[in-house]
């Protein structure tokens, strides 16, 4: 009875040291697939992150490069307006250089004559009141309201009505600058002249791109319509 005991002892042990051996063997084979796994879930997200990473740098690219183009347009727009300014200062000095008619009060009508200067910006009335004292009143055209001729024989006054540029709000009164003792033909071609410009400044006309001798034709034709006031 001692020797089957014992025998069956043995064997139960070897099903035990069996079983042992296979749960290792199990637990060992986990540990290898649990680190494989790691190891590809380590990879799998390295390969997300740096999918991630560039996705996000195109994108800033992308921002970057839409930045740039909107720096640079913007540069090219400035620098478009600066040259568009400088070229229409250039016009407007040019328009200046356009004398269309300069006349003298009658001596000695008026002992200390006043001169009248009509260019295609401006008109300039000198005004002398003794020996080496003058002032000089500058009307921009674009302020010419109306101008009129009053005759008398041989001789004419002109008197220009004008609006000011005002400072700030509020309604402005015409200003009326009288020039007396002109000869009657040139008082009666300056009318021409102004009534002419006012006509092209209200239909738009830019007299600036043509010669002064078509300037003066065509402004004189213009304002000969208006009559003699």
């Amino acid at each position: 009875m001692l020797k089957n005991a014992v025998l069956f002892a043995s064997d139960e042990q070897k099903e035990k040291e069996s079983e042992q051996t296979v749960t290792q063997d199990q637990a060992t084979v986990s540990r290898e697939d649990y680190r494989r796994a790691v190891k590809e879930a380590y990879k799998e997200g390295m390969n997300d992150t740096i999918a991630e990473l560039k996705k996000t740098n195109g994108e800033r690219k992308t921002k970057i490069s839409h930045h740039q183009d909107g720096k640079e347009q913007a540069i090219r727009s400035i620098a478009k307006k600066k040259e568009e300014t400088k070229q229409h200062l250039q016009v407007i000095t040019n328009r200046q250089t356009i004398e269309l008619m300069h006349v003298k009060s009658v001596f000695p009508f008026s002992f200390f004559p006043d001169t009248l200067v009509i260019d295609t910006t401006k008109i300039s009335v000198v005004k002398k009141q003794f020996f080496a004292t003058e002032y000089i009143l500058t009307i921009p055209l674009k302020d010419l309201a109306d101008v009129t001729v009053q005759t008398a024989l041989f001789l004419a006054s002109l008197t220009l009505e004008y609006m000011p540029q005002a400072d700030g709000p509020g309604m402005m009164k015409p200003v009326f600058v009288r020039i007396v003792s002109l000869k009657r033909e040139d008082a009666i071609r300056a009318k021409n002249i102004l009534k002419g410009a006012l006509v092209a400044k209200a239909e738009s006309i830019d007299i600036a791109s043509l010669s002064p001798e078509e300037v003066v034709k065509i402004l004189e034709k213009f304002g000969e319509s208006q009559g003699i006031s």
